[in-house]
């Protein structure tokens, strides 16, 4: 009994020295200490990159890494959606869809099923500026993947079947997009931004019918040639290897070199306009406004890149904290660089409740209006500074990201040494930097605004901040 008193004794002493230590707690609240922050530049070193012109023109460049028995392949033509010809915008991206679906030597089912059977992966894609072909396979089977590889590149035979069946879809994607508010945005600020440079274009169900396959075949010949392509070989594979395998399915390319297109340049903008796209019962509205920026060879790329960190770039950035957090007027506002070959855009967007459209303008005005007459804080700048130096080597770690770079460099003739010195050229930005970039191109005295929302409730509201056209989700203008 004795044992049990003293054990109950000791457990309700022990109860009341826990109590006191928490009552304690809360009348001293304890200071939480920042984890130390380490200021020292991340070392980046990029993969030597070794690299071989063939007599065709073709570019190849090799990274090797042997850790993992894979080879990547990336090819890059110089040649993309701003080359859909006339009338036929959605041409190059047609020719993404059915470039592997049949070739002069192998029918498109013949052609999965080798990849398939290989393990391997072999597709295409395009952008504004650029035609990719990618592919990636086990080290045993790269010089069959690359065989693959080629023959699609150099002999498809766009097949009428296979092209019709990606018109098919093609026109039922568009009729799906015409529900977005996102996509209505894009397509209009586009087409006010960079007219009359072919970034303006937007595929349309008409332009996508127009699309022939003597015209896919044209453009197959005209730009599918070595001089305008850079290879890129990664992976389980040294440099002879690799060599010895390009020029094996490769050095049969022609090698006509044509002439590069020259387009317009945007114009420069004299006005702030508001683009309205109706959508009648929308219970919000779509915001995004931009400014003319550069291309993405300027040597301003990297002050941007932080003055956008801070004002915009994501959920620490000054547009998502004040619209957000302190006013509730959105999920989430953000703004972002947009930078092509001839030219870019600085653009800002975000969802608002319709109620307060005219409020949220306002807002974001507000920060535009500050981060120009302010110099940012040091906090800030640290802040934004460390996020993208210490993203960029996470993101860049395997041979396929680091082909990616490589490629990067290339098509868009960066300097040699671009890569190593990219996180340098970030750490050295400053507050002073970063105020100049935001009263270059932060401009809302000439911004293109688009709303899509329901005009009848907005249009009013929105009429002191500038001129109004207001266009239906076909893009015609109806005011």
């Amino acid at each position: 009994m004795k044992r049990i008193l003293s054990i109950l004794i000791a457990t309700v002493c022990a109860g009341l020295i826990v109590g006191l230590a928490v009552e304690n707690q809360q009348e001293k609240p304890v200071v939480k200490q920042k984890p130390p922050i380490d200021d020292r530049l991340i070392e980046f070193k990029f993969p030597r990159v070794a690299e071989k012109t063939f007599d065709n023109g073709l570019t190849l460049l090799v990274i090797e890494h042997h850790e993992v028995p894979k080879v990547y392949f990336r090819m890059g033509i110089d040649f993309g959606e701003k080359n859909d010809p006339d009338g036929m915008e959605g041409a190059v991206e047609l020719m993404t869809r059915v470039l592997k679906k049949g070739t002069k030597n192998r029918t498109y089912e013949e052609i999965a099923e080798e990849i398939d059977f290989l393990g391997g992966e072999l597709d295409a894609s395009s952008t504004r500026d650029f035609f990719y072909v990618y592919g990636e396979f086990l080290k045993e089977y790269a010089d069959r993947g690359l065989d693959l590889m080629s023959d699609v590149v150099m002999n498809p035979i766009f097949d009428a079947e296979e092209i019709e069946k990606e018109r098919s879809k093609m026109l039922a994607d568009i009729e799906n997009e015409k529900s977005s508010p996102a996509f209505l945005a894009n397509r209009r600020l586009n087409k006010v931004l960079y007219s009359p440079h072919p970034y303006s274009k937007a595929k349309s169900p008409e332009s996508i019918r127009n699309i022939t396959r003597d015209a896919l075949l044209e453009l197959h010949r005209n730009n599918f040639v070595p001089s305008k392509t850079v290879l890129v070989i990664a992976g389980d594979i040294t440099f002879d290897e690799a060599v010895d395998q390009a020029r094996k399915y490769f050095s049969a390319w022609r090698s006509e070199v044509f002439k590069t297109e020259k387009f317009p340049l945007p114009r420069e903008r004299t006005q702030r306009v508001l683009y309205l796209v109706d959508r009648p019962g929308s219970e919000q509205s779509n915001i995004l406004m931009g400014n003319l920026l550069f291309s993405r060879k300027s040597p301003e790329y990297e002050k941007v890149l932080v003055m956008n960190k801070i004002l915009g770039g994501g959920a620490s950035g000054r547009l998502f904290l004040y619209l957000r957090e302190e006013k509730g007027y959105t999920y989430g506002a953000y703004s972002s660089l947009h930078t092509y070959k001839d030219t870019g855009g600085w653009v800002a967007n975000a969802e608002v409740r319709t109620s307060v459209t005219d409020s949220a303008l306002d807002a974001f005005f507000e920060q535009f209006d500050r981060i120009k007459s302010e110099p940012v804080s040091e906090e800030d700048l640290r802040n934004a500074k460390r996020y993208l130096i210490g993203v960029f080597p996470l993101q860049n770690e395997t041979p396929s990201s680091i082909a990616v770079l490589a490629l990067q460099q290339k098509l868009y003739d960066l300097p040699e040494n671009y890569w190593d010195n990219y996180l340098k050229e970030i750490d050295a930005v400053t507050a002073e930097d970063v105020q100049k970039m935001a009263q270059k191109y932060v401009n809302q005295d000439v911004m293109a605004i688009v709303v899509v929302g329901d005009v009848k409730k907005i249009k009013e509201r929105l009429s002191r901040f500038g001129p109004i056209e207001v266009y239906d989700v076909e893009d015609n203008r109806i005011e």
